[in-house]
């Protein structure tokens, strides 16, 4: 079995977070799948916080291992990514999660071979990002950010079949697809597994047909996210439905998007039905099944966009163990999967008319459980960690190098990466806040004097 140092985002859901999303879980995930096939795993955690290693036991697995956090760029936060793999001494190193965890990996690495987990197309993550007039350099970070990683990573994990196509076309254009297949870096589908951090299982969600009906939002509000026809269409429904309500848990992603989320909750308090929203925002992880325990159906809307057909959605899975039959665009590569086999319903992209259709079918028809049991049994047979996780659980028994790629763009990504750390040592130095202190004291002075005079 293999030394495997795993790089990728924190918190774990065993430790109950505010806030929990995407990354944290898909670092969970991977490394159960590990743990469970008899790896031993040390793991570097990137987020807020900072904590020295220690040995912690995993939930869902038998094994303990050694979690240490860094927060992300703190100073000197690659040199302690660096410091760990250098002291684990690594057969390999695995990344989990988008973004910064690839990052670290790719910038930190040895000899050692490297797997990347890169859960969804980052420039399809830019394109959304700009489609909604935020930050117009977001393709040329996203190129920064993986530069590295494409360069010299020997596989790839990506989220579905559709990514992994354009994955082969970005490293085509690097000159990455050698000559033989065994040159060349393996490029595989991880999917996300329906598995939520010791969550437990939900019963299959009832309700009496024209009664009382409660759908449900849960996540983050991004930036493929169609907030707008959401407000729209229930709205609509509302009209017609005097007993219908929506929960929310989630909502803004502080510091990558909150412009969707903050005209969804104010449309809605300022809406005539006002009281029959309850946004609950971001809650401790182990509270969504008792916030959530009054919904009947979960609700996922996809915006125009290439993020979609690239990506997927955990908050399908989510739903489906927690018991809820799924009302949702069928955009995705899963959403497709379970329209295709009848397990979920569909609803027209930006479509209010159609949002509201949805709803008054699910309200006319009632629902005995059975629908939301069989969702939950197929995505149960298919999405385990150790299923999802397979592709890599089967290279880590036989780990290669593949031959890597001279990329101007890494030296740059190496760079602005050592500006960021320096610039982190400055801000945060006692000469730093003292000036700034000082600085904010005589900004105001003038205006003192000023009222002073006038007085």
């Amino acid at each position: 079995m293999a030394r495997v140092l795993l790089i990728g985002a924190g918190p774990l859901p065993q430790h109950d977070p505010g806030r929990l999303g995407f990354p944290e879980l898909r670092t969970a995930q991977l490394l159960k799948a590990m743990l469970r096939a008899g790896h031993s795993v040390q793991v570097v955690l990137l987020g807020e916080e900072d904590r020295p290693p220690e040995t912690e036991a995993i939930e869902g697995s038998s094994a303990s291992c050694v979690v240490e956090a860094v927060e992300i760029n703190a100073p000197g936060w690659l040199a302690r990514v660096q410091a760990a793999r250098e002291a684990w001494r690594p057969d390999v190193v695995v990344s989990a999660g988008p973004y910064e965890p690839a990052r670290a990996a790719a910038l930190t690495i040895g000899e050692e071979p490297l797997w990347l987990d890169v859960p969804g197309d980052p420039f399809a993550e830019a394109q959304a990002k700009r489609a909604r007039g935020e930050d117009a350099e977001a393709t040329a970070t996203m190129r920064l950010a993986y530069a590295a990683g494409y360069a010299r990573a020997d596989a790839f994990g990506v989220i579905s079949h559709a990514q992994r196509f354009a994955l082969l076309g970005q490293l085509g254009l690097l000159g990455r697809l050698a000559s033989t297949p065994e040159r060349s870096p393996e490029v595989q589908v991880v999917p996300a597994a329906m598995d939520f951090g010791g969550l437990p299982r939900g019963t299959p969600r009832r309700w009496e047909a024209e009664g009382a009906l409660t759908l449900a939002v849960s996540g983050g509000f991004n930036t493929w996210f169609d907030g707008e026809t959401l407000l729209a269409g229930v709205l609509l429904a509302m009209e017609e439905l005097p007993e219908l309500r929506l929960i929310t848990t989630g909502g803004p992603i502080p510091g990558h998007h909150e412009a969707t989320w903050d005209t969804f909750a104010a449309g809605a308090l300022a809406s005539p039905y006002a009281d029959r929203f309850e946004l609950s925002g971001w809650v401790p992880h182990s509270e969504l099944p008792r916030r959530l325990s009054g919904a009947h159906v979960g609700v996922c809307l996809d915006r125009p966009g290439l993020e979609p057909e690239l990506g997927t959605r955990t908050r399908l899975l989510f739903y489906a163990w927690l018991g809820m039959p799924i009302l949702a665009t069928a955009r995705c590569e899963l959403a497709r999967e379970l329209a295709g086999v009848r397990l979920l319903q569909t609803v027209e992209p930006g479509s209010p008319e159609s949002l509201a259709a949805g709803i008054e079918h699910l309200w006319r028809e009632g629902e005995e459980g059975a629908a939301s049991g069989r969702l939950q049994g197929y995505l149960g047979a298919r999405a385990t960690v150790e299923q999802t996780a397979a592709p890599l659980l089967r290279w880590l028994r036989a780990p290669r190098r593949a031959e890597p790629c001279e990329d101007p763009g890494v030296v740059m990504a190496q760079r602005l990466a050592r500006a960021e750390d320096e610039l982190a040592a400055v801000v945060r130095s006692p000469t730093w806040r003292l000036l700034s202190s000082a600085d904010r004291l005589t900004r105001g002075l003038p205006r003192q004097l000023w009222g002073r005079f006038k007085g």
